[in-house]
């Protein structure tokens, strides 16, 4: 799962002037709710959120995102699909 790298948003919007979440959403154009739900992690950022942050705060977009399953956390397992067996 893809997840806002919220402490490189943050660093980046305090050498902006922007301290709050509320800040951060206003200059990006994004609703704050939104940005909650990234923080948290509980919602993956698009492409759309995570290139309006890019282009509020500059930098390379990779620096903004980062992949749980490359930080050691599991992927979500599917099941596996059904396989018919000759009879």
């Amino acid at each position: 799962m893809l997840r806002l790298n919220m402490a490189a948003l943050k660093r980046r919007a305090t050498s902006k002037g922007d301290s709050t979440v509320e800040d951060i959403a206003r200059r990006a154009g994004i609703n704050k709710a939104t940005l909650h739900r990234l923080a948290s992690g509980s919602t993956e950022p698009s492409l759309g959120t995570v290139w309006k942050l890019r282009r509020a705060y500059g930098g390379r977009v990779e620096s903004l995102i980062s992949d749980d399953t490359k930080a050691g956390v599991p992927a979500q397992r599917t099941a596996a699909p059904e396989t018919q067996h000759a009879t």
